[in-house]
């Protein structure tokens, strides 16, 4: 195996590329297909602090992130509590942490094409990979394209709605240096207020089974009128966002014959907080470990020992952490 197409230049894809780069000892054609380039994905942006003290590069991208020290959580009767961090999480646009990721990919040697990958199939010397003019071939396929690829139902299950948290939300001007996250009453979900370089990102996520985007857009309007953010002159973004049930952890599918899944494309996102970042870059690494050592079939085991076990305690404890009660109240208040 000498050449890997991956499809999805966002942190998985890139981090992928970039590894393989840079620890082969004999050269790999790797390229990435990246239709929008840098794109401002809907997402908050917050990267916890084991994404700094595993890849310390994020923290030299100059002025390009916000470093939020103070947090706030809310409850859903409204009482709160304000404290510093103790390791100040850093939050980017999207678009300039893909940007910065791509870009490191391509100066370890990955070759990124602006283009959308419609279909492959698999013949006997590798894959036939179509883009929208141009046809490509490679020896393996990662697909790091997202939740919502309908590539994905090509390699594994498609993911069910108890498997998906709708989000909603808008990029508002405004400054501000606190981060602020409310819970909300019987609902598995949360509105936040993450502060970024040169706007704000205001959302809300909630289980794609139990709610729709009306239902958000209206939770996210009363959480901004309580404290004072305003939509004017905002643009707003919804997205998909992996949440895997227990059920689904167990039969995890990343990798199989000439393939992986990465990043939300394998669903490896925390179902507790929606934290995905991290694990999206991991397990472009953890990828990259196994096909250098010429052992695709020892990824899953490797996302397994990592973090997906983790990940698989916190699906079943995301129900009774969001709706359970404990001594006359619900969790989150109390």
């Amino acid at each position: 195996m000498r050449s890997v197409a991956v499809i999805g230049g966002g942190p998985a894809g890139a981090t992928v590329a970039e590894k393989l780069h840079r620890g082969a000892r004999e050269a790999f054609r790797v390229t990435i297909f990246e239709e929008r380039q840098g794109w401002e994905k809907p997402c908050g942006g917050a990267l916890p602090a084991k994404a700094l003290r595993r890849y310390p590069f994020l923290l030299d991208a100059g002025e390009t992130f916000r470093r939020a020290k103070e947090a706030e959580l809310v409850a859903a009767n409204g009482e709160a509590v304000r404290f510093a961090l103790r390791a100040p999480l850093v939050i980017y646009s999207r678009a300039v942490l893909n940007r910065l990721l791509l870009d490191r990919a391509e100066a370890a040697g990955a070759r990124v094409i602006a283009d959308h990958i419609r279909d492959f199939r698999r013949d006997r010397t590798g894959w036939e990979i179509k883009g929208r003019e141009e046809t490509y071939r490679a020896d393996f396929i990662v697909l790091a394209a997202g939740a919502r690829t309908p590539l994905r139902s090509r390699f594994a299950a498609g993911f069910a709605p108890q498997d998906l948290m709708l989000t909603f939300g808008y990029y508002a001007p405004g400054s501000d240096s606190l981060l602020r996250i409310q819970f909300i009453q019987d609902f598995e979900g949360y509105a936040w207020a993450f502060p970024r370089q040169d706007h704000l990102s205001l959302g809300i996520c909630g289980k794609a089974d139990e709610t729709n985007m009306a239902a958000l857009a209206q939770r996210l309007r009363h959480f901004m009128q309580v404290f004072g953010y305003s939509s004017e002159g905002a643009s707003v973004f919804s997205h998909l966002l992996p949440a895997m049930s227990p059920g689904s952890w167990e039969r995890l599918e990343v990798a199989g014959d000439g393939w992986a899944l990465a990043g939300d494309a394998g669903g490896l996102v925390d179902p507790l907080t929606g934290e995905g970042i991290y694990f999206a870059m991991r397990s472009g690494e953890l990828l990259a470990e196994a096909l250098l050592n010429d052992a695709p079939q020892t990824y899953l085991e490797k996302v397994r020992h990592e973090f997906g076990r983790r990940l698989a305690v916190g699906a079943r404890l995301a129900p009774r952490f969001y709706r359970g009660k404990f001594l006359g109240k619900c969790s989150t208040t109390r």
